[in-house]
């Protein structure tokens, strides 16, 4: 054989094994799943509030619905606690205990006094929103066996 021929067949393989290498690649990369990570950005959620608040033909102001979305974070990472050590109830679209930590660290806070039937609005739809980019999984059967 042939230098010539040799560099040839040596080049054929060497473009074989790289071609079946690049299928390999790719058909493992079409079987697993790829997921964008979830992203909870608080100005999407503002406007998702916002729009689902005008299709009702109710009106609260961006900042205000930032304002609750922003201590509705804080009370769900559980830092509005005085012991940390203790779980928190965590429920998308807002609960009682949420409703009233919100209405009253704003109250405490800013001096703003917010209706909680508006606070329980802008929850409601920023369980929407966290419906819509996926961060909600069904409801959990409590031991009861009803949905929460």
């Amino acid at each position: 054989m042939s230098g010539a021929s040799l560099v040839g067949f040596v080049g054929v393989l060497v473009a074989s094994l790289l071609f079946i290498i690049a299928l390999i690649v790719w058909q493992e990369a079409r079987r697993r799943p790829h997921y964008e990570p979830l992203e909870y950005v608080i100005e999407d959620a503002v406007k998702h509030v916002d729009a689902g608040l005008h299709s009702e033909g109710k009106s609260i102001p961006k900042a205000d619905i930032r304002r609750i979305l922003e201590y509705e974070v804080f009370y769900l990472q559980g830092l509005a606690q005085e012991h940390r050590s203790n779980p928190v109830e965590t429920v998308a679209g807002g609960h009682q205990a949420s409703l009233e930590y919100i209405v009253a660290a704003v109250e405490a806070s800013h001096g703003a006094i917010y209706d909680p039937s508006d606070v329980a609005d802008v929850l409601r739809f920023e369980a929407d929103y966290l419906m819509r980019i996926g961060a909600i999984g069904d409801p959990v059967a409590n031991d009861g066996g009803e949905e929460e």
